[in-house]
């Protein structure tokens, strides 16, 4: 797929809490035989640690594949590459762009709820996060990539990747994207994802 289409696909992991157990040998075997894991050292691979994969992952990315855009994909979703490369080649002259199946919605204060923001009274009185992207598959454009590679130290992460993602994008002058082809929870005619 490198070769023929232009697109690199990694499977992006973070290590085990024990590190080097048998699960990061296991990993680092498979990995030496097929080349297609992206193992973040910085990274515990732990659900609540998504947020900080999805910042680390846009990193080391802009850092590694002088790409026009990066696409954060979760592990259950089917993507059809060249769909993905027929909707992003109308996206080549905006610099500073943040695709995907947008949303917003209430923020959940209460402990112990499935998705539950330790930090939801940031979000104002209506407890409604801004708008952002779905966690299911979003794109951003290389120069977002680079600002989130320079400012790694100092972006904030939320409970879950997508509002952390969202909030990265908030206050500068970028142009969102709101594309139904991106939303993953149901195949239609055109669409670019769909879950597995």
């Amino acid at each position: 797929m490198e070769d023929d289409k232009g697109v690199v696909a990694r499977f992006v992991i973070g290590k085990s809490s024990n590190r080097e157990d048998s699960l990061d040998k296991g990993i680092d075997t498979e990995n030496s035989q097929s080349n297609d894991f992206l193992v973040l050292e910085d990274c515990v691979e732990a659900p609540e640690e998504t947020p900080k994969k999805a910042k680390l992952f846009f990193a080391y990315a802009a850092e590694k594949w002088d790409a026009e855009f990066y696409a954060k994909v979760n592990d259950d979703i089917y993507v059809n590459i060249d769909a993905l490369a027929a909707a992003l080649v109308a996206h080549l002259d905006k610099p500073r762009i943040y695709i995907g199946c947008m949303k917003s919605g209430e923020v959940f204060s209460e402990q112990g709820q499935k998705w539950y923001e330790p930090d939801w009274w940031k979000f104002g009185d209506k407890k409604s996060y801004f708008r952002h992207a779905s966690s299911e598959m979003y794109v951003i454009s290389q120069a977002l990539a680079k600002f989130i590679s320079i400012n790694r130290y100092i972006l904030r992460t939320y409970a879950h990747d997508d509002v952390s993602a969202g909030s990265w994008f908030i206050g500068l002058d970028v142009k969102h994207v709101d594309d139904s082809k991106f939303c993953c929870s149901s195949w239609s005619s055109g669409a670019i994802c769909a879950g597995v």
